[in-house]
């Protein structure tokens, strides 16, 4: 009879045995995989933070670019001035309001001539024509 029980023990013991492994080894499985999680979300995060770089600069650049597009509107307005165009006239033609108009020609610097206009619009709308040289007053008139 104790050996009976001795091989039930046994066998009790080799039971608890693979139970433990079996425990064990799903432990390191969870472990990796928690792992695994981590690296991803810190991989996750730095992408985000690259990104967010790179759509900074973009912006910045966009900014510039527009602010540049912007002084050509100025320029070309000015020289529309310079030409004694009127301000319900220039507004017609480039499908502005007065208000707009007079918005872009606010923003003229104040010692600006017509000549410094033909200078930065050669290329924005010149085809060679002649450009009269008129100073461009601080007020605007209709």
């Amino acid at each position: 009879m104790a050996q009976r029980k001795s091989a039930t023990k046994t066998e009790a013991r080799e039971r608890a045995r693979r139970a433990a492994a079996e425990s064990m080894a799903r432990e390191q499985r969870l472990l990796e995989l928690g792992e695994q999680f981590f690296v991803a979300q810190g991989e996750a995060e730095q992408i985000m933070e690259t990104a967010e770089q790179r759509i900074a600069e973009i912006r910045a650049k966009a900014e510039q670019d527009a602010a540049r597009a912007k002084e050509d509107q100025v320029r070309v307005v000015a020289g529309m001035k310079g030409e004694r165009v009127t301000v319900p006239e220039i507004a017609q033609r480039l499908e502005l309001s007065v208000a707009e108009v007079r918005g872009l020609l606010r923003n003229l610097p104040a010692d600006t001539t017509t000549d410094a206009i033909a200078e930065s619009t050669v290329g924005v709308g010149d085809m060679g024509n002649d450009v009269v040289t008129v100073p461009v007053r601080d007020s605007v008139s209709t």
